[in-house]
Order: C-alpha cells, then sequence, then structure tokens
C-alpha cells in the first residue's frame, strides 16, 4: 500500500507542472518520508521515478539528528559562543603541566577540584594546553602506540559506535581491527539499548 501510494503522489506531483524539474512542496516531502518507513530499500530504489533515493536518505539523517537534539539537548537559552577562560585558571593549569608532564586532561581537571574548587571540564584543559604548547616543555621518548607496537607483535583496537536504521531505531556495533594487517578480527551488532549487563 505504502509503494502504491509513493507511485501516485509522484505522479501527482508530475502533472503539477510542464517544468523539466518538478517542484516538491513541504506536504510532498513529508509524505515521501513517511511513506520510505515502510518501504524496504531494495524497492525503494525501484519505485522512486522523480526522487533519488539518497533526497530520502537525507531526510532520515535529518529526523535522526531532530530525534537526538530533541532527545538531549539543553533546553535553556544560552549565548552563543564560548566563554572566555579566567587568565588565573590558564596560568594554573600551564603551570601544573609543567610540573606534572604524566599528567592527562582528566588528571589536571580533577586536581584543580579538589585542591581550588574550579570546575573545569578535560575538554577545556585539553583546549588550553594545545593553545599553550610553547610554553610546556617537550616531552622526550616515544609515544605509547609506538611502545607498544614496539612490545607486541600484534596490536588490536577496539571501537563501539552507534548507527540508526530507517526507522529510527538505535543499533550499537563493535568493531576489533588489528593496527598492523588493517584486518577486521571480529564485530558484533547489538539491536537494544545497551547497559551495563549488555
Amino acid at each position: 500500500m505504502a509503494e502504491s501510494m509513493a507511485m501516485k503522489q509522484q505522479l501527482i506531483v508530475i502533472n503539477r507542472g510542464k517544468k523539466r524539474s518538478p517542484v516538491l512542496t513541504t506536504p510532498d516531502r513529508f509524505l515521501f518520508g513517511i511513506l520510505a518507513v515502510f518501504i524496504c530499500e531494495n524497492r525503494l530504489n525501484k519505485i522512486a521515478v522523480i526522487i533519488k533515493p539518497t533526497t530520502l536518505l537525507a531526510l532520515h539523517k535529518s529526523l535522526v539528528n531532530r530525534k537526538y537534539s530533541r532527545l538531549y539537548s539543553n533546553k535553556t537559552k544560552r549565548v552563543p559562543g564560548r566563554k572566555p577562560q579566567d587568565q588565573a585558571i590558564t596560568d594554573l593549569v600551564i603551570e601544573l603541566k609543567r610540573r606534572n608532564p604524566s599528567f592527562g586532561y582528566g588528571r589536571i581537571s580533577m586536581q584543580l577540584f579538589k585542591v581550588f574548587g574550579a570546575t573545569i571540564s578535560r575538554f577545556t584543559v585539553g583546549r588550553i594546553l594545545r593553545k599553550n604548547k610553547d610554553k610546556l616543555p617537550s616531552g622526550d621518548g616515544p609515544s605509547w602506540l609506538t611502545f607498544i607496537g614496539h612490545m607486541k607483535d600484534s596490536l588490536w583496537s577496539v571501537d563501539l559506535f552507534r548507527c540508526e536504521s530507517i526507522t529510527l531505531k538505535s543499533y550499537w556495533v563493535m568493531v576489533v581491527l588489528d593496527q598492523y594487517t588493517r584486518s577486521i578480527i571480529g564485530f558484533s551488532v547489538h539491536a537494544v539499548d545497551c547497559d551495563g549487563v549488555a
């Protein structure tokens, strides 16, 4: 039924005007987007006459973005732009990194909160240190990735990411990849919301 409605609506749009490229109105786009949810991808490529499947996939992507912006966006109004960081905090972050070169971004932000009660995120600490890297001593020695690569014959990396289906259902994918051969060791797909047990 959805395929039949999609074909009829496309015929209506084609007969609406004699222009070379038919003009889609907002109700047309909305109707095509709703019908695309009920049509499988193989059939969608066959029945799409006046619109490309990429148009429907772009609509699906915008629906996914709107879903997560509604779920996780901050409802309070904020002034655009970043709040400038206090110079005293910036100097403190640089000094703490200079005295403790092995401290990471999270450790520095935690120490600032424990000792001075200053709430600062690890991302802000990273931004401050990248901006003022000329004031920090250059670290000698190989990176962690080089060190581990020399110690082991093979090195695997694991990635966990989320993707969305055409019906806006979340799928979690875990991939294990060999760093040297770039071959996939294994992967798994989880179709429900991930909790601690899952």
